[in-house]
């Protein structure tokens, strides 16, 4: 049976993350931006979009879907409306451009791996491989990367993570531990990443939730 995403019960969850961020941000090893209204809103949307193409069978790691990959982060930056995407046409532009240039390892990558009978690896070689530099888009990579690695994780039978009040503080710091390990020294990189890596499959294993997906008829 197809799972699809539950837009009410992530909406929701994000909702009650955003009304306490400040809080968390101020334990947070390093700080992030404010999440604002109209994040929040385009993330459901990005979800809204991610549901369409389950519905319609579309694989996002494929040739044909790599559109849909890059057009997700596109809505969480900005949204559907098309005069806010006037707005930032030529930063998109560069978006694009720059996904052209990282993609295709990662894409190969997961390619490869769809075999792997578990998700969670799966889930956490590609958000590893999108987060740590150069990073996959040139903004948005924690909201577009959560998005993704949740398709991944159900179109491999397991529930979705999504950020909540409880879980943000460990997703954001193992995150971070990802995004800065990647610093121009290979020996460095080599020895920390598969501990990140493993803290970080662990704790998706842990905090997957199937409230926020239901069987598509």
């Amino acid at each position: 049976m197809r799972k699809v995403f539950n837009l009410k019960a992530i909406e929701g969850s994000l909702k009650g993350f955003q009304s306490v961020f400040p809080q968390i941000n101020d334990q947070l090893a390093i700080r992030r931006e404010e999440l604002t209204d109209s994040m929040v809103e385009q993330i459901v949307e990005a979800y809204h979009f991610l549901n369409n193409l389950l519905n319609k069978q579309i694989d996002i790691f494929t040739p044909a879907g790599l559109h849909a990959l890059l057009e997700m982060n596109h809505i969480v930056l900005c949204g559907t409306e098309k005069d806010t995407r006037s707005q930032y046409y030529f930063h998109l532009e560069e978006t694009r451009k720059s996904f052209l240039r990282q993609i295709r390892p990662i894409k190969d990558w997961v390619l490869r791996k769809r075999s792997v009978s578990d998700p969670y690896y799966l889930a956490t070689g590609f958000y590893s491989q999108m987060l740590s530099r150069p990073q996959l888009f040139l903004e948005g990579n924690h909201r577009t990367g959560n998005v993704i690695l949740n398709y991944l994780l159900i179109s491999k039978g397991s529930a979705p993570y999504i950020v909540t009040e409880y879980n943000a503080r460990g997703y954001f710091d193992i995150s971070g531990d990802i995004k800065f390990t990647e610093n121009g020294n290979y020996f460095d990189t080599a020895l920390r990443m598969p501990g990140h890596r493993s803290r970080f499959r662990a704790f998706l294993r842990t905090q997957v939730r199937g409230e926020f997906v239901y069987n598509a008829e």
